[in-house]
């Protein structure tokens, strides 16, 4: 193993409180009722913003422009992030500071948006640990389809089977597995839709139950 993959959102941090809180404000912004939304949207997990987006726009009709769309929700979804009080989730830092000092090379592959995974990571004292984050503008085919984590592991110069990726969504462990990675799957014990992660090679409940013995390597 020379490199390890983090998805973000509910992986390493719980962001769900901020991300509704977009989704919510960018539909009474345009005048809609984000409940009305059927749950395969409203309540799906590790999409890219700008699918959700999209999704949106064509259930409602809203006829402004997706890139206008995105900004404005972004806006609200970075207002909320710094107005609230963010930690990472039990044991994650531990778990990054271990495998950043047993030399493996870090990045965040995530759905989410690249500018407020750096900020937030910056926030909380641990952004100069990763050497990449990729995010959904980097890929045209959001997770379960593997790119995210090929790209990723292009940028790192490192072969997909020397990568391990932690995930906690179905869509990311099977991107993960379809891009010929190990991957260890950390339960999102607050997901409000429950996540099939039979895919992993192992599922953990959260970081606080991972070892570096936990790695088919040591």
């Amino acid at each position: 193993m020379k490199a390890a993959l983090f998805d973000f959102d509910e992986t390493m941090i719980d962001l769900e409180p901020q991300h509704y809180a977009a989704h919510r404000a960018l539909c009474q912004a345009m005048g809609s009722d984000f409940d009305a939304l059927p749950e395969s949207i409203r309540l799906r997990s590790g999409s890219r913003i700008v699918d959700d987006i999209r999704d949106m726009r064509a259930y409602f009709g809203w006829h402004e422009p997706e890139d206008a769309l995105f900004n404005l929700r972004h806006e609200h979804f970075l207002r909320a992030c710094r107005t609230s009080s963010l930690t990472l989730l039990p044991g994650v830092e531990k778990t990054v500071r271990e495998l950043h000092a047993r030399g493996l090379r870090l990045a965040v592959t995530s759905s989410a948006v690249g500018d407020s995974i750096d900020e937030i990571l910056r926030r909380l004292g641990v952004r100069d640990l990763f050497e990449v984050i990729v995010d959904g503008s980097d890929v045209a085919r959001g997770k379960p389809d593997p790119e995210a984590y090929l790209v990723t592991a292009a940028k790192l110069g490192v072969a997909p089977a020397e990568c391990v990726v932690f995930e906690d969504s179905r869509v990311g462990v099977l991107a993960a597995k379809a891009a010929g990675m190990t991957c260890i799957a950390v339960r999102h014990r607050g997901a409000h839709e429950w996540q099939d992660l039979s895919a992993a090679d192992q599922v953990l409940s959260s970081f606080d139950d991972f070892t570096l013995s936990s790695l088919p390597w040591h």
